[in-house]
């Protein structure tokens, strides 16, 4: 019980001292000057105060002669031709690398097709000379083809597709 006496003591004592340090004397409030807006009150008020000069009217330059703008036909795009994509019409083996050695993935037979022909997508160039890469078009997956079963538009840009080498 006295310990509990004891901390209530002390607290109350504790809130007298903030409570009387907090109602003390404080320092006097300073006032601060406001420095741009004063700068600012002083430019106008020269402004307003100030006459404005004398203005001296500039001649305008005598007029000159200028040629006629040449009209010129706008430059007509040149529209490309439609490019055939690439296609088989002959019976061809399409092999997992350039030649006979490799797996043969499928043959490609075009007489399937009402027009005679497979349409095929370019993968490749082969880097043996004479073979392209195509999306085999029966299982999706890469194959080599002989240029010689192929045709490619003259037309299409071979210089888009990467230069692929055989697996070993």
């Amino acid at each position: 019980m006295k310990r509990i006496n004891f901390i209530r003591n002390v607290g109350l004592v504790l809130f007298i001292a903030l409570a009387t340090s907090a109602c003390g004397a404080q320092a006097p409030a300073t006032s601060t000057v406001d420095v741009i807006g004063t700068t600012a009150a002083q430019l106008a008020a020269d402004m307003l105060t100030q006459t404005a000069a004398a203005v001296t009217p500039t001649p305008l330059p005598p007029p000159t002669e200028t040629s006629a703008p040449e009209i010129t036909e706008p430059e007509v795009p040149t529209e490309k031709p439609p490019i055939d994509p690439p296609n088989v019409t002959t019976f061809a083996g399409c092999y997992m690398g350039p030649g006979e050695n490799y797996t043969l993935v499928s043959n490609i037979d075009p007489s399937i097709r009402k027009a005679g022909r497979q349409v095929v997508t370019v993968l490749g160039v082969g880097s043996v000379p004479g073979w392209y890469i195509i999306r085999n078009p029966y299982f999706n997956n890469p194959c080599w083809i002989k240029a010689e079963n192929i045709n490619i538009d003259p037309n299409m840009d071979l210089t888009q597709f990467p230069v692929m080498t055989p697996p070993p």
